[in-house]
């Protein structure tokens, strides 16, 4: 909020949506995973109500619980304040401890037989959701794989050290287990054709990824030892040896590169020190030095800021031997007998224009070479398109992805829908499976005209909370790092995050600030006393002329209704009339729940609320 005595404040009523919107974990989760609800079961010691709320929207729980990107934790309001929660390792907490053990699937009822089939090509996180959705909605779903492996970039691209493959294997085998025909090795477009598959069955979902690497547009790419990065990483998954030499160039930026230079240097004896489609970039990386490879260098064109790699990633791959080199672009491979000798780059002056895009500048003069064995490329993938045949001609977007309603993922062609990395290009697992649930919904709507939302109604509630309190010190209580194993004893496939124990989880868990808990103010009994303003710690609350209000409609309605007078006439009043209208304010990412201000009112003005929805089941 600008607090410049003259700057305008957005206003708006207080109600259901409101309330939605400032539990910031929820709003950003794609699949609106309740996050402070299983953290403030955790902060109770209550790991079964965890596993359940963490579980509820997302059938993959057992997996985001490792592997998700965790873009609730990069909107935690406690991030304001000094460090966000540990959220995706409080989700693996509560699948740790939770009695009951692990189970799949979220809480999606079984509905009566449909009789109509319903094809899933794709065998990754998204298309294992819609499949395992639609059958629970009553479909007889069949799940087409291309390879002998279920997971796609799961099973392909995560390091066993990361994403253990017996842990992938129960929970996929646990999501089909619905009466899913599952057809392994099956091949759209050389063992059945996609005509033929629209015309076998009602609706075609296709989550089919993007495998298909982007190329460098650059001299000496054709040249022996460049690497296309998702290949290799399919080659790594298979067990097969990959010949990279002692020294490889890994470029891009991403998460999925540093996770195959960790799994190289700790294969290869590197002396450890302490320190979107850029995702594939990280994995590369890691595997690289998995391969043997004694040196592997890093080159991305953004800077250490604006790397779209996660911090703790990027962490971790340096602790580990990668060395990463920012702000560098490639301009050309050096050749030597049909052989790559190394990478000419130069210093990047930009990555980004004035409104965002992606438009890189570089300094002129600045170029330099970097000699290597071998150079591994994840500068971005693309769908292969090639199964569609003449006949069916999808809308795709300039970059070749295919074009989708993101409210259906609905495509052109009637019956045929898309999620994940095949539309929108590299994306994480959580959001494939958002794409897949939203698919799957839409595909039981055109097939049977009825709505899942008109089945689940969300039901919000706002309950006063008369003896709100806040743990001792929880203001103060440092983030709880999140416990892996001794660089030296990180060999092999060995699972690198060891996590928290119960007593540490409970401990992280008490900094949350239960974003979904806040002060109300009933204005019919407050007096302007201003008492709430003086003891707020964090200055959150003030009193503001209505002058500076910018307001919407619903703001202007209320304002007739509760005052019979408009905003803009309260805002002109003259002060000699002796009425002045005033407005009171409060900056939600500031608050940190403490409730002074509700103990500090005099006249019960201020009151505790904690919001809730409950969902009422109708099927």
């Amino acid at each position: 909020m600008n607090n410049t005595a003259t700057s305008k404040i957005r206003a708006r009523v207080i109600d259901a949506a409101w309330f939605r919107k400032t539990v910031n974990c929820m709003a950003a989760c794609p699949v609106h995973t309740n996050a402070q609800g299983y953290i403030a079961a955790i902060a109770a010691g209550d790991f079964d109500s965890a596993y359940d709320i963490a579980r509820g929207p997302n059938p993959f729980v057992n997996i985001c619980a490792r592997i998700c990107g965790h873009p609730c934790e990069t909107a935690c309001r406690r991030g304001v304040h000094d460090a966000p929660i540990s959220i995706r390792a409080l989700k693996r907490a509560a699948v740790d401890f939770a009695a009951g053990g692990r189970r799949s699937g979220g809480t999606l009822q079984r509905h009566k037989r449909q009789n109509k089939k319903v094809a899933v090509v794709g065998a990754g996180p998204g298309g294992v959701t819609a499949a395992h959705d639609l059958a629970l909605l009553g479909y007889d779903v069949t799940l087409f794989e291309a390879s002998d492996q279920l997971g796609g970039m799961l099973y392909h691209g995560v390091p066993e050290y990361r994403l253990p493959r017996e842990v992938l294997a129960a929970e996929i085998d646990g999501l089909l287990d619905t009466g899913i025909e599952v057809r392994k090795n099956t091949r759209i477009g050389d063992q059945i054709s996609f005509s033929d598959l629209r015309r076998d069955y009602k609706a075609v979902f296709l989550a089919i990824g993007a495998q298909k690497g982007r190329q460098l547009r650059i001299d000496g790419v054709e040249a022996d030892g460049v690497i296309n990065g998702i290949e290799f990483l399919l080659n790594v998954s298979l067990g097969y040896k990959v010949d990279l030499g002692k020294k490889v160039i890994v470029v891009g930026g991403g998460n999925v590169a540093m996770d195959v230079a960790r799994t190289a240097a700790r294969e290869a004896g590197v002396e450890f020190n302490s320190e979107p489609s850029y995702a594939v970039a990280m994995d590369i990386a890691r595997s690289a030095m998995h391969m043997g490879a004694a040196e592997v260098h890093l080159v991305c064109l953004e800077s250490v800021d604006e790397m779209p790699a996660h911090e703790d990633e990027v962490l971790e791959a340096r602790k580990e031997g990668v060395v990463v080199h920012n702000s560098l672009g490639p301009t050309k491979v050096i050749v030597e007998n049909g052989k790559c000798q190394g990478l000419r780059v130069i210093k990047v002056a930009s990555v980004f224009d004035e409104n965002g895009r992606f438009a890189p500048k570089f300094i002129d003069g600045s170029e330099m070479d970097i000699s290597c064995d071998s150079i591994l490329l994840a500068v971005g993938q693309q769908p292969e398109l090639g199964f569609l045949g003449e006949e069916n001609k999808l809308d795709l977007t300039p970059s070749g992805f295919v074009k989708a309603k993101k409210d259906t993922m609905e495509t052109n062609i009637p019956g045929v829908y898309v999620g994940g990395d095949v539309c929108f290009g590299a994306r994480t697992a959580i959001e494939a499976i958002a794409d897949a649930r939203r698919a799957a919904s839409a595909i039981h709507t055109f097939l049977s005209g009825q709505t899942l939302d008109e089945e689940v109604v969300a039901k919000p509630r706002l309950t006063p909370l008369p003896m709100h309190k806040m743990p001792d010190l929880y203001d103060r209580i440092p983030r709880e790092e999140v416990p892996t194993l001794p660089i030296d004893r990180r060999t092999g496939v060995t699972e690198v995050e060891v996590g928290y124990t119960r007593d540490q989880a409970m401990h992280e868990a008490s900094r949350c600030l239960t974003c979904n808990k806040s002060p109300v103010l009933d204005s019919s009994k407050c007096v302007l006393c201003g008492g709430c303003v003086d003891i707020c710690p964090f200055g959150c609350i003030k009193f503001v002329s209505v002058g500076r209000l910018d307001g919407d409609t619903r703001v202007e309605n209320l304002a007739q209704l509760r005052h019979g007078t408009s905003i803009e006439d309260m805002a002109n009043q003259s002060p000699d009339s002796g009425d002045r209208w005033f407005a009171m304010v409060k900056d939600e990412e500031k608050c940190t729940r403490c409730a002074l201000c509700v103990e500090r009112c005099p006249v019960g003005a201020l009151w505790m609320g904690e919001f809730q929805e409950v969902a009422d089941a109708r099927v």
